[in-house]
């Protein structure tokens, strides 16, 4: 399936009513009427419905209140719609077509930020259309994705932009966000580089994050102790051991030691001292069930994430079963076995339903846009509940340590002989105070190092992946650069063909020996130049954006969507014949390309052999009837 969307109508609102409302198709799509008619303004409204990040709306446009857009794609059909307002202004998102859309309430659309929010729990307008489209996701060197926006800058001839531009203009630009489109558009080595790029970049955030807990937990370890492995831990942790069992004989035998009876205080310590035990045995014990129900928790989220993959699986697979399935033509009943006669293609022989493919395509794409959001919300409740149990485990370690030191504490005060000596209990259960502190910090001690060593062998797993990513990349590096090749000798060759073709009006786009277009430098160069009179300016602009275009209808390994939309056939000082002579190029182009694709361009000058091709949307406008009708 090759990448690619088409905008199939266009409504733009003011309040209730539609101000602009026409159908499009696939092909040459021609909007023409007299300067400042408004044609540049449904220009901008394509722009901006698709994903452009704009706000310079003219007079007219900003008393509207919102563009919707039909987009047809190779796996679903979705209507976008979004309010007329901020560069970043989100965009709501319905599965299904534009006039179904009409009579659905709110809950019935999806709601998506412009650009991928923080976390990426949500989906961006960006990643659905690039899903629908069949276009990867593809990161720049700022470890950001490129946006919709981004390659509507490549696919958008404005007015605004300077004609030596190959990209549209703005403020904020940079040569590594070109390039990235750029090889993006020419389809360098397709998904598995550029997810191997996405995958690394994650597993280096993994690593430096594993690399700063190591660290971390080295600073803490004693320097001066030689307690920095458990072996020595464990040695020390013994003779701790030893000493505090002949204390607590000594404490044991304390009649043989000293003589007297027990006091009235020694009895209410000890009553006291087993009310807090019997706290402390609670309270551990109702973390332990917390913790035990928290591990369930995490095992059966587990279950679901994968039942959830193996069921956008399954939809996969139903889907690619069901266009499979509609093609089988049945000439019995199957419950029956009469003959079936009456059938055409748009209706069900069995049932005489009317089939709405493109209905059953969108829902499938629904539904599989809807798994794929809870495969992401469940995994990261997954992470959440792990790091919860994590914490929680480390709190109960705590817990053990504090109830083993009263369990110590009340053995060495209070399992004894009734009559002990103050003065030799409060001797020797000080200095059991201290072996059992000594004990709890050893045992902190060896959790630290056990950590330690869980740490370093995770990141040891990191970086052995890591070098595995980073020699896959080389070689995918190494393939890029004929594949890079290829679709630039292919973008020249159309070029250079396009340019002889145009109206003799320019020595260098006669008979040229060269056509190149520079994604890093902006630039598009004939014969190694790239200065030329305005309106020849105009032309190259053209041909360069138009040769990419062309490029991608006859290599499916391109990742242009096919789509272009161009407001500036005749600009700067084109004269009528030049222009006309072009459109009929576009034409005759788009006629012989070999994949589905759709070209929208406007014009103040159509050419009169097109007037009657069937290939304009509208009437023509005028300034008395513009393009937007405002009332």
């Amino acid at each position: 399936m090759v990448s690619f969307f088409a905008v199939n109508r266009v409504r733009i609102a003011h309040g209730n009513k539609a101000a602009y409302d026409e159908v499009f198709h696939r092909g040459v799509n021609i909007i023409r009427g007299e300067n400042s008619s408004g044609k540049s303004t449904i220009s901008d409204f394509l722009f901006y419905g698709l994903g452009g990040e704009f706000d310079r709306w003219k007079d007219a446009a900003a008393q509207c209140s919102a563009v919707r857009l039909e987009i047809e794609t190779e796996s679903s059909l979705l209507t976008v719609h979004r309010n007329v307002g901020s560069r970043q202004e989100p965009v709501l998102v319905f599965y299904g077509g534009l006039e179904d859309s009409l009579s659905r309430g709110i809950d019935e659309w999806q709601r998506v930020p412009i650009r991928r929010l923080p976390g990426g729990k949500e989906l961006s307008f960006t990643q659905v259309l690039f899903r629908a489209a069949g276009i990867p996701e593809a990161p720049n060197v700022d470890n950001s994705n490129v946006t919709m926006h981004q390659i509507m800058r490549l696919l958008y001839s404005d007015q605004q932009t300077p004609a030596g531009k190959l990209f549209r203009f703005e403020s904020f630009d940079t040569r590594d966000i070109r390039e990235a489109v750029g090889q993006l558009v020419i389809g360098v080595n397709g998904y598995e580089l550029y997810e191997t790029q996405i995958e690394l970049r994650q597993l280096n955030s993994d690593y430096a994050e594993k690399d700063r807990l190591y660290k971390a937990a080295l600073l803490t370890l004693p320097r001066s102790e030689g307690l920095a492995s458990i072996a020595a831990l464990e040695s020390r942790i013994g003779e701790i051991v030893s000493q505090r069992t002949v204390l607590q004989d000594e404490i044991a035998n304390v009649d043989s030691h000293v003589a007297g009876e027990q006091s009235d205080k020694f009895v209410a310590d000890r009553r006291a001292m087993q009310t807090k035990l019997r706290k402390l045995a609670f309270d551990l014990q109702e973390q332990e069930q917390h913790s035990s129900d928290l591990a369930d928790e995490i095992s059966e989220i587990g279950l679901f994430v994968e039942h959830l993959t193996n069921q956008l699986a399954s939809l996969g697979a139903s889907e690619e079963l069901s266009e499979k399935l509609g093609t089988i033509e049945f000439q019995y009943c199957p419950a029956c076995l009469k003959p079936l006669d009456g059938a055409d293609s748009k209706h069900c022989i069995v049932c005489h339903q009317e089939i709405d493919e493109d209905k059953a395509k969108s829902k499938y794409f629904e539904l599989k846009m809807d798994n794929e959001l809870q495969v992401r919300e469940s995994q990261q409740l997954l992470k959440s509940k792990a790091a919860e149990l994590e914490d929680l485990q480390g709190e109960l370690r705590v817990r053990r340590r504090d109830y083993a030191v009263a369990v110590a504490e009340f053995a060495g005060r209070y399992d004894v002989s009734n009559s002990p000596r103050e003065s030799f209990l409060a001797e020797r259960n000080k200095r059991l105070g201290r072996l059992e502190h000594e004990i709890a910090y050893l045992e902190e001690l060896r959790a630290t190092i056990q950590k330690i060593d869980e740490l370093s062998k995770e990141r040891a797993n990191l970086n052995d992946e890591i070098d595995r990513l980073k020699a896959r990349l080389k070689t995918l590096e190494a393939s890029s650069t004929t594949r890079t090749r290829k679709a630039m000798n292919a973008v020249s060759a159309i070029g250079r063909r396009l340019l002889i073709d145009d109206l003799p009006r320019e020595d260098s786009f006669e008979n040229p020996d060269s056509f190149s277009v520079n994604f890093g430098d902006d630039a598009m160069l004939v014969n190694g130049k790239m200065n030329f009179a305005e309106s020849s300016n105009v032309v190259l602009k053209n041909t360069a954006i138009l040769s990419l275009f062309l490029a991608a209808c006859y290599d499916a390994e391109f990742w242009h969507p096919r789509f272009l939309l161009m407001d500036n056939i005749e600009d700067k000082g084109m004269e009528q014949e030049r222009s006309h002579n072009y459109q009929r190029l576009i034409v005759r182009e788009s006629q012989k390309a070999k994949f589905p694709h759709q070209i929208i361009f406007t014009t103040s000058m159509i050419d009169p052999t097109l007037e009657k091709s069937g290939l304009t949307v509208g009437p023509k406008y005028t300034r008395q009837k513009k393009t937007l009708a405002l009332g």
